[in-house]
């Protein structure tokens, strides 16, 4: 079934500050509550959000248009693997930033824009286990991502009980540039047969996850990637299929732009494809050599719905005492998240030029849009259990549940 969210980003157009004005406004819309509203698990907002992007956006036809007019540019395609970016940048930045950015008008508080990254890709002579065990096991991404190779590495965190999902830490190395750190959350799904899959990751309202390890030490830049989501789906003909979305903002020195940097190393965004699809061929064939069956890297209690919080199945990651997080991309929250800074411009004429009229106006549609937002959530409550759609026509005869 579609995710029928409703929420549809503004036409594509110049990147431009947040006004003072906006700022105001935009910082009620965010940290406002509706009182009916039952916060979700971290594990449901990411990947409600990550099929939203993919199939509502991405795989939209629609939406998406045609370059280089669309929402989409140009597609970029090697190997059999087709990447694209946004024509429009979406604000992604440190979470101080996204949802305070009143707390200075200092023109470095302001939040940074990016576009957002789609691609699809299929992996030969592997299931959609192997491929999930690979994005899964990001301790093991050591031994066949050189990105991960030579630095301080990966650091799980921990299985997080309120929030459904897993934490960790992790330095990519970007010689000879600075190392890159995240503190990132995971979060999982899959049907019980392992026919579809997901692997999602976010830095987004990351506060309690910087509490549990220091920061790596300067000149190490601390980056985000505010939505990261890989979906797999088996292939009728063997094999499976690959849509993902990556939000990654590495902070390059100015006056590179982010844009600029996927343009240039676009490639090598192919190469860590190549390096996956090898990896997951790898543990096919060392699964199949051993006649062991098939196990997801993952406890179950993150992987489906309705599973129960299990210790022993965490093990030394099991951390069930860390504060309740109110998740992202939900509410009033998603106009100031994934509003495009090209439009606050339009946005703070609107409400600063003429009468007081028109900022009342634009407020009450504001408050509107979150208080429908937050009804349509509790509407669709069994989302993440409903059917999941077609990718892409041919990819599946019938569509699977999500568990």
């Amino acid at each position: 079934r579609r995710l029928e969210l409703g929420r549809q980003p503004p036409e594509p157009s110049s990147i431009s500050s947040m006004a003072p004005a906006w700022k105001a406004l935009a910082s009620v819309l965010a940290t406002a509550s509706i009182a009916d509203a039952e916060v979700q698990t971290y594990r449901e907002a990411l990947l409600t959000e990550a099929k939203h992007r993919q199939n509502d956006w991405f795989l939209n036809k629609a939406w998406a248009g045609e370059p280089p007019n669309g929402r989409l540019d140009w597609p970029k395609e090697e190997f059999g693997i087709q990447l694209q970016i946004t024509n429009g940048n979406y604000i992604c930045d440190a979470e101080e930033k996204v949802t305070k950015p009143e707390d200075s008008a200092d023109a470095d508080m302001q939040p940074e824009s990016i576009p957002i990254t789609f691609g699809r890709f299929d992996v030969e002579d592997a299931d959609p286990i192997d491929v999930f065990n690979v994005l899964a096991d990001i301790q093991a991404q050591e031994e066949w991502d050189e990105l991960l190779q030579g630095g301080p590495g990966v650091h799980i965190l921990g299985d997080f009980v309120n929030e459904k999902a897993r934490a960790a830490a992790v330095t990519f190395v970007a010689h000879p540039f600075p190392d890159r750190q995240v503190f990132q959350w995971q979060a999982y799904n899959a049907t019980r047969d392992w026919k579809d899959m997901w692997v999602t990751f976010s830095t987004r309202r990351n506060a309690e996850l910087y509490k549990l390890r220091e920061t790596e030490a300067w000149p190490a830049v601390q980056a985000q990637n505010c939505l990261g989501a890989y979906h797999v789906v088996a292939l009728p003909q063997g094999g499976c299929h690959v849509v993902f979305t990556t939000m990654v903002n590495s902070h390059p020195p100015w006056p590179i732009t982010a844009k600029f940097v996927f343009n240039l190393l676009w490639t090598k965004t192919v190469g860590y494809i190549q390096a996956l699809r090898e990896r997951a061929k790898y543990l096919k064939q060392q699964r199949l050599a051993s006649g062991k069956p098939a196990v997801p890297i993952i406890p179950d209690w993150l992987l489906y719905d309705g599973v129960a919080p299990n210790a022993t199945a965490s093990g030394k990651f099991w951390h069930p005492d860390a504060p309740k997080t109110i998740p992202p991309y939900s509410g009033a929250d998603y106009v100031v998240d994934i509003v495009q800074a090209s439009e606050l411009e339009k946005m703070k004429k609107f409400v600063t030029e003429g009468s007081h009229l028109p900022v009342l106006l634009f407020g009450s549609a504001c408050l509107t849009l979150g208080f429908f937002a937050a009804y349509k959530r509790l509407r669709r409550r069994s989302t993440l259990s409903a059917d999941v759609d077609v990718l892409e026509e041919g990819i599946l005869s019938e569509t699977s549940p999500i568990e």
